[in-house]
């Protein structure tokens, strides 16, 4: 037990004054909102977030039917987005799915289609949370792996992205995570450096893990400029965000 409180010690004193590199920073929540309209995870979304000077793009991703990746949140919400609730969850096809427009007016993008934005901005990077198996990112994504930062939702998906060359970020909402990184402090198999987290959880439980073990933490979501004076560069590197323009520095809408 001595033991273990010393590591803990050191590490506290050790680790408070980690470099946050470029972080702090803003993640396009779902492509980011075209004027009040969110989570389009559309191609004119991305580019709009692109040109405003996001740095993290999130994008959701889902399969079709004939196996492809695309940029969606999930069917239902797909079809809710392009006007025919009425299709429930049901997946389209390849085709199909390109051929729907979104909010009326916005365009469907592929994940492939996304791979070619980013050769065209090698400074972007891509933020997703939906699907962590390697296999099935690989599919698009093998060729930018290092340019991919994915949540995972196991251990074992956390080492599996990682060893792939990913950037896996843990999600906090699955288990204890203080628990979880006390057993990394004892066997530093799967050292944990970035986790997922929600506006609603404890900053005073993030302060305490923090002093457990050095991690940035993404957090979602937020538009309040209060807000990100009062957290990021603290308890918080990187917040998902609908309505910030980071060319302005404001809330637009």
């Amino acid at each position: 037990m001595c033991r273990i409180f010393l590591i803990i010690s050191l590490l506290c004193f050790c680790f408070l004054h980690v470099d946050a590199q470029s972080f702090p920073n803003y993640i396009a929540h779902g492509g980011g909102a075209l004027g009040r309209l969110t989570y389009s995870n559309s191609k004119e979304a991305i580019l709009q977030s692109i040109e405003r000077g996001y740095t993290f793009i999130e994008v959701d991703i889902d399969t079709t039917s004939d196996g492809f990746l695309v940029a969606s949140h999930d069917w239902a919400s797909f079809h809710i987005n392009a006007g025919h609730p009425e299709l429930g969850d049901s997946i389209f096809s390849l085709e199909s799915f390109k051929a729907t427009s979104i909010y009326g007016e916005y365009t469907p993008i592929t994940i492939d289609e996304i791979v070619e934005i980013l050769e065209e901005y090698p400074s972007v990077f891509l933020v997703t949370d939906k699907i962590s198996d390697v296999a099935l990112l690989d599919r698009s994504l093998s060729g930018m792996r290092d340019r991919v930062y994915v949540e995972a939702f196991s251990i074992e998906d956390f080492i599996a992205l990682r060893d792939a060359g990913y950037h896996p970020m843990y999600s906090h909402r699955i288990v204890d995570l203080a628990s979880v990184i006390i057993e990394n402090l004892l066997n530093g198999e799967a050292r944990i450096d970035f986790i997922v987290d929600s506006t609603s959880d404890s900053f005073k439980e993030l302060e305490r893990i923090k002093c457990l073990m050095p991690f940035k933490v993404a957090m979602f979501t937020s538009n309040s400029l209060e807000f990100f004076d009062e957290h990021l560069g603290k308890e918080i590197d990187l917040i998902y965000t609908d309505y910030y323009n980071p060319a302005t520095g404001g809330i637009e809408y």
